[in-house]
């Protein structure tokens, strides 16, 4: 493995271009947006409220949003390891794909 880019910024985009693969380390957990919050507590949708208010405030002022550091490591053919940072990996590819299929950017894969 190899170190590169340490400590400096880079979008999604800069890292899916500069990368042949992103691997999932076993290690990982799983995705956890999306989950109930337990009984009692609001937690999980005020953090995701607060997410898409951010969200929804970068792109109306045209700002950056940092979405803290996602730390891994890259082999010689360019696969990229995450240690930290798989769910906002997730969350970003995710973002990505929905707003490139509604802007139609993207196409339906036809399985037969």
């Amino acid at each position: 493995m190899r170190q590169t880019n340490n400590g400096e910024l880079h979008t999604f985009l800069q890292l899916l271009n500069s990368c042949t693969k992103i691997v999932i380390p076993k290690i990982q957990r799983d995705y956890a947006q999306g989950r109930k919050d337990p009984i009692g507590s609001n937690l999980c949708e005020e953090v995701r409220n607060n997410f898409i208010d951010s969200i929804k405030n970068a792109l109306t002022t045209d700002t950056s949003l940092v979405l803290d550091y996602i730390y891994g490591s890259m082999d010689d053919a360019n696969f990229f390891y995450p240690i930290d940072g798989q769910q906002r990996l997730t969350t970003l590819f995710l973002l990505h794909w929905y707003v490139a299929k509604k802007k139609k950017k993207i196409s339906e894969i036809n399985s037969e």
